[in-house]
C-alpha cells in the first residue's frame, strides 16, 4: 500500500489579539473539517505569541514565530489578510521572496467572510483554554478581586474601547468623558433595579512596562462611576482570560472592536454593540459581519439607536430581562425533568 503524504497548510496569525483569535477559528475549524490535514502556525509578533499560550493550539503541529517557517515543511498557505500592510512591511518583507509568493496571492482572504458560513460554532469548534490557561484563570480572577460565586448573581460585562484618531476604523465623535459618564448612569440604574455586579475591561487601567504591548495604549486610566460593591474593574492582565472571564456573564455590552466580535463568536450571541462609529457600521454592513445581528433590521435600530442614553438603557434593560427570563425558566424545566 502507497504511503500517502500528508497535505500540510501553514498560516501567519497577524494583527491584533481579535485578528488573531478570528483567523484561529477559521484554521481551527477549517481542520476540523479536513482531518488529513495538518496545520502550521506561525505569529508575526512574539508578544501576541506569548499572551495567547492560554488557548489551546493543540489541533495544530505548532504554533511559532514566522522566523522559524523555512525550518517546517509547508505545501501550502492559507493566508488571511495577505494584503495587510503591516503584515507586508513586518513580516513579508523579511521573508525570501518565493516563500512570500506562495503566502501572499493577490486576493485578501477575510476571517469575516469565512465567519459568516461556520458561525455560530459547536462547542468543539472553540477556542478553549490550554492546560497553562486553565491554571492562570484563577490566578488571574483572583488578582481582579473576582470569586467564582459573583456569577451567581446576574452579572454585565461591559467593554469599553474609545477609537482615536489614526486607527483602521474611524475616531468616534463623541467625547470620551460624556460616554463614560452616560455609561455610568446608565450601570448605575441596572444595578439598582437587577441587584447586578458590572465588570469593566478595558478602562481604568495605568500603563506600565510590563502591559504595554498588551493593552496597545487603548486603556485609559480613568473608569466608570460605580458603586465598587458592585463593580469590578478588570487589570488588563491577559486579553484571552479576560475574554474567558466576560463569557461567562448574564450578559455583555461592547463598543466594538476585535475583543467584542471575539467575545460573540465565544457567546453564540448575548453582547449588544453599543455607540459604534459610522465608520464601523459601513464597513461591517458591506462585509456582512456576523456579528451583533447587524443584518437584522430591529438589532441595526437598536444599535444605531444607542447613541442615545435612553435608548441605550432600555435596549440593556429589555435584553437582561429576557436572558435572565430565559434561564429561570430553563431551571424550572431542569427541575420538571429531575421529577419526572
Amino acid at each position: 500500500m502507497a504511503f500517502i503524504q500528508p497535505r500540510i497548510v501553514g498560516s501567519i496569525l497577524h494583527g491584533a489579539y481579535g485578528d488573531y483569535y478570528e483567523q484561529a477559528v477559521c484554521l481551527k475549524y477549517f481542520r476540523l473539517r479536513h482531518p488529513h490535514v495538518r496545520i502550521k502556525l506561525f505569529a508575526a509578533a512574539a508578544n501576541r505569541l506569548a499572551e495567547l499560550r492560554v488557548l489551546d493550539f493543540s489541533w495544530a503541529d505548532c504554533f511559532e514565530m514566522y522566523t522559524e517557517i523555512t525550518n517546517h515543511p509547508v505545501g501550502e498557505f492559507l493566508q488571511f489578510q495577505a494584503q495587510d500592510w503591516e503584515l507586508k512591511k513586518d513580516v513579508l518583507s523579511k521573508l525570501p521572496p518565493a516563500l512570500v509568493e506562495r503566502i501572499a496571492p493577490q486576493s485578501n482572504r477575510l476571517p469575516w467572510r469565512s465567519l459568516r458560513s461556520i458561525l455560530p460554532l459547536q462547542q468543539q469548534e472553540q477556542l478553549g483554554l490550554s492546560d497553562e490557561g486553565r491554571q492562570m484563570l484563577p490566578v488571574v480572577m483572583n488578582d481582579n478581586g473576582i470569586s467564582p460565586e459573583i456569577f451567581h448573581r446576574p452579572t454585565i460585562g461591559f467593554l469599553w474601547r474609545y477609537r482615536t484618531r489614526g486607527g483602521a476604523i474611524k475616531a468616534n465623535q463623541t467625547d470620551p468623558y460624556e460616554l463614560a459618564a452616560k455609561y455610568s448612569r446608565i450601570f448605575r440604574r441596572l444595578i439598582d433595579s437587577y441587584g447586578c455586579h458590572v465588570l469593566i475591561c478595558g478602562m481604568k487601567v495605568p500603563q506600565t512596562t510590563e502591559n504595554r504591548r498588551r493593552i496597545d495604549a487603548k486603556y485609559p486610566e480613568y473608569g466608570l462611576d460605580l458603586p465598587p460593591e458592585s463593580s469590578t474593574h478588570l487589570k488588563g492582565l491577559s486579553w484571552a482570560l479576560e475574554l474567558e472571564i466576560l463569557s461567562r456573564c448574564t450578559l455583555c455590552v461592547a463598543n466594538p472592536s476585535g475583543f467584542s466580535e471575539a467575545l460573540w463568536i465565544k457567546r453564540g450571541s448575548g453582547v449588544l454593540l453599543i455607540d459604534p462609529s459610522v465608520h464601523y457600521l459601513a464597513k461591517a454592513l458591506r462585509h456582512r459581519a456576523p456579528f451583533f445581528n447587524l443584518r437584522r433590521a430591529s438589532s441595526l435600530f437598536s444599535v444605531i439607536a444607542s447613541g442615545r442614553e435612553g435608548a441605550c438603557l432600555a435596549a440593556i434593560r429589555a435584553e437582561l430581562s429576557r436572558v435572565l427570563r430565559q434561564s429561570v425558566n430553563g431551571s424550572l424545566q431542569h427541575a420538571r425533568d429531575l421529577a419526572s
